[in-house]
């Protein structure tokens, strides 16, 4: 009893879950909706840090996700693809159908790991996270993606 007790208050203490995965707009200026976050890409030799005001309302979730598995691209750097559950699916396109040139903040633990420009809907079930992954850190990323998508 007391040991119940006990780990339901270290819950408690610690609060609810950081989402492993997360989709949020991103603006280049603050706001009252948005927190400042950054990523770093590599450059011709040079690290570039990119800054961006976040919004802090998430449109996606790992309970979004179907499963994420690790690749490369055609230079052999990590990638990782995502499969959506058919809610989303929909979801996914609307939410890229509505935003066509804004940022998509793409947060991984808590992290900014990209912010592309939305071009397009993206209609299919899939996308594709690129950044400056190695191909270890890309395979762990997307375990952990897959496993908090098989938690929802």
């Amino acid at each position: 009893m007391v040991a119940s007790l006990l780990a339901s208050t270290a819950l408690a203490l610690a609060g609810p879950a950081q989402p492993v995965f997360q989709l949020r707009l991103a603006d280049e200026m603050p706001s009252d909706n948005s927190e400042r976050m950054t990523y770093v890409t590599h450059y011709d030799q040079h690290l570039v840090t990119h800054v961006f005001f976040v919004q802090k309302t998430v449109l996606l979730d790992e309970t979004a996700l179907k499963s994420a598995k690790p690749g490369t691209d055609a230079r052999g750097r990590g990638i990782i693809d995502v499969t959506f559950t058919d809610a989303g699916t929909k979801k996914f396109a609307e939410v890229t159908r509505q935003n066509i040139h804004k940022h998509l903040a793409i947060i991984i633990d808590g992290q900014l790991c990209q912010a592309p420009v939305i071009q397009t809907e993206i209609s299919g079930g899939k996308a594709q996270i690129s950044g400056n992954f190695s191909n270890q850190e890309a395979k762990d990323l997307a375990k952990k993606i897959s496993e908090a998508a098989k938690k929802k």
